[in-house]
């Protein structure tokens, strides 16, 4: 059987990958309701919390260069607990895909589509998002670098545009809630983008080898969460506490507010097209962490083919998980902890195992040495 060859992308495409995917749906929800103007602070909170797990993942990559989660898995675990840990892992990666794929259609039907179907308006994006994930990593880490300053240069130009109105009276009072209920936000922060990289590590046998993992990984994490805290503190600025908590999607609300019509009113379609075109980046890493566990699963040298189908499970997927828009973001106080077994739990267990046989490995090249 022909091994496929191995696809390989430069630091600075997965270092735009991994900001994409930092921002992706993050910036298109609210997920400051329960700390309002203090919810900057839990952003920075979040950060802190996910360092730990960031080297972790960074480790990961440094203990197996040039080999990805699901490779790393039968290395360590064998074939029965392997396979057991892979099946877990795709399944959250399938289960991502068709979280943010729900997510994005929702936003699309509320915002912009009224009228349309949402299950066209998914069948629409999925057919981008698996032409770019059948044309292979390489190009999703172009579409990333080619991506990444056209949404910077939004986020920056919707700033300056509104900068007459924004007051700085709505990020008072400073810490007006209790540090228990910041950083139980923090926490959401913490799973909801950072943790959320592990999907990553399903594609970090393409990552080229003379980068370090620890500058990729923290330089990604600290770009990205500077950009989740521009747009924090221009949502707040631009809307009083109230009305930020109560929106849905405060990233769109907060630019619409500046100006009824004109200029703007052309901007908010550049914004609602730069949090789908992230939205893109993070649902194909998802269909392809997602394929490639599942081609490893059943034993399919070439990933690609399971594509389709996985594409086809999300959107059947994302149709089921939630009956309407409200419950679909209550779900987000639960999936913190839903997430902690593949976002903690599994790597944690990787790392254990790998950082023991890898220096058993080296204990007995050392031997072999006369």
């Amino acid at each position: 059987m022909l091994k496929m060859p191995k696809e390989a992308i430069s630091p600075s495409q997965a270092f735009c990958l991994l900001v994409l995917f930092l921002f992706g749906s993050s910036a298109l929800f609210n997920i400051n309701d329960e700390v309002g103007q203090d919810s900057w602070i839990s952003l920075l909170l979040g950060l802190v919390f996910a360092l730990p797990i960031i080297l972790l993942y960074s480790r990961l990559i440094k203990l197996f260069p040039g080999k990805d989660l699901f490779e790393i898995m039968k290395i360590l675990f064998g074939k029965i607990a392997g396979r057991a840990l892979i099946a877990l892992m795709s399944w959250y990666a399938l289960h991502l895909s068709a979280l943010v794929l729900r997510n994005f259609s929702e936003f699309i039907k509320i915002t912009v589509m009224f009228e349309t179907p949402q299950l066209a308006i998914m069948i629409v994006m999925l057919l981008a998002i698996v032409y770019m994930a059948k044309s292979g990593i390489e190009t999703m880490g172009r579409w990333s670098l080619i991506i990444m300053p056209i949404v910077s240069s939004v986020i920056l130009l919707t700033v300056v545009l509104s900068i007459n109105k924004l007051d700085i009276n709505n990020i008072r009072p400073f810490m007006e809630h209790s540090f228990g209920a910041i950083a139980s936000n923090a926490f959401r922060f913490f799973s909801f983008p950072f943790a959320e990289t592990v999907i990553l590590l399903c594609i970090a046998g393409s990552f080229k080898r003379k980068e370090s993992p620890y500058k990729l990984y923290m330089y990604s994490s600290f770009c990205g969460a500077a950009v989740l805290l521009i747009v924090i503190l221009r949502n707040i600025l631009l809307l009083n506490t109230s009305m930020g908590m109560a929106d849905f999607f405060p990233s769109f609300t907060a630019v619409s507010v500046v100006e009824a019509g004109g200029f703007l009113a052309r901007v908010e379609g550049s914004i609602a097209t730069n949090l789908i075109l992230a939205g893109i980046v993070k649902i194909t890493a998802c269909l392809v962490a997602a394929a490639k566990g599942t081609a490893s699963l059943f034993g399919i040298q070439n990933y690609k083919s399971m594509i389709f189908p996985i594409a086809v499970l999300s959107i059947a997927l994302s149709l089921m998980i939630f009956r309407n828009t409200i419950q679909m973001v209550d779900f987000l106080d639960i999936y913190p902890f839903y997430a902690i077994p593949f976002q903690i739990i599994i790597p944690l267990l990787i790392w254990l195992v790998g950082e023991i046989k890898v220096h058993r490995m080296r204990a007995k090249d050392s031997k072999e040495i006369p």
